[in-house]
């Protein structure tokens, strides 16, 4: 009997021991679960502020009803936080399978560029049209994602209204509007080569545009028989044309503004990579005598 009793014992031991371990790593499991908070909103950081925020339901925004950029323009790097249930911001862990992706509306006017050195939870906004886009960005786990946050409004402006071409004297002998209106022609006349004339753009108000920094001149030749456009040595909006034959002949201009993307070169050995057309102007008549 005394035998019989302690096996009983001793069974009910083991029972007992097991069951203890099952509860052991359930509860292990569920405090692992809980360690990855659930997103419910998403804020985005620039230069410290938060000047777009999602939260219950809503999207608000630091200054006005949406963010600004300018044709051309790239943020500084913009951090993006996560909001859980009780208004914390996180990051969840890479190294468990989460990522960030992003959907933008147009892409004509709107870019997302993340960098490697930017990390994870970083990117830039680029403006590389005018018009509005919206961007809307997922915290992706593995194969699906687990938040899909409201669209983002994004405006992106003109930074150029126009265009003057303007002879040594500075005085402007061909004129585009904001309307895009050409007034004025280059005339020369065949085999001689013009004085040099510089290309000015003009800012929002009617100003010249500082073009100074990361800024340059592109233009675009219809017409290469009759007339040439003859770049100026160490003067980046500056040029010549030289009549080559009778006829007429077109020319557009472009400016053209660099951004941080890491790219190549194409054929004509200019890199472009990285660069945006933040204006083109119409065509400009070129009539050689």
């Amino acid at each position: 009997m005394f035998i019989t009793i302690q096996k009983t014992i001793l069974a009910a031991c083991v029972l007992l021991a097991g069951v203890l371990v099952i509860s052991s790593c359930d509860t292990t499991s569920t405090e692992d679960s809980e360690e990855h908070s659930d997103p419910f909103g998403v804020a985005l950081i620039l230069n410290g502020v938060e000047v777009a925020i999602q939260e219950n339901g809503e999207i608000t925004y630091s200054d006005g009803s949406h963010m600004e950029l300018e044709v051309g323009e790239e943020t500084n790097l913009i951090n993006l936080r996560w909001i859980d249930e009780d208004g914390d911001r996180f990051t969840p862990d890479t190294n468990e399978g989460f990522s960030l992706k992003w959907t933008i509306a147009d892409e004509n006017v709107l870019e997302v560029e993340q960098h490697e050195e930017d990390g994870p939870w970083s990117f830039h906004l680029v403006g590389v049209g005018s018009g509005e886009s919206e961007v809307a960005f997922e915290l992706w786990h593995n194969d699906h994602a687990d938040f899909t946050s409201l669209p983002f409004e994004v405006h992106v402006e003109e930074v150029v209204s126009g265009l003057e071409i303007r002879d040594e004297s500075g005085q402007s002998v061909i004129s585009v509007n904001n309307s895009g209106e050409v007034t004025g022609t280059f005339n020369i006349a065949a085999g001689e080569t013009t004085t040099p004339y510089s290309a000015v753009f003009l800012d929002e108000d009617g100003a010249d545009l500082d073009t100074d920094h990361d800024y340059e001149l592109e233009f675009h030749l219809e017409g290469a028989d009759v007339a040439t456009i003859n770049p100026v040595d160490g003067s980046p909006f500056s040029f010549t044309i030289t009549g080559n034959a009778s006829g007429q002949a077109s020319a557009h201009f472009a400016l053209m503004k660099g951004h941080e993307d890491h790219g190549g070169s194409d054929d004509d050995g200019h890199d472009h990579e990285g660069e945006i057309e933040v204006y083109e102007s119409p065509d400009i008549t070129i009539n050689v005598n």
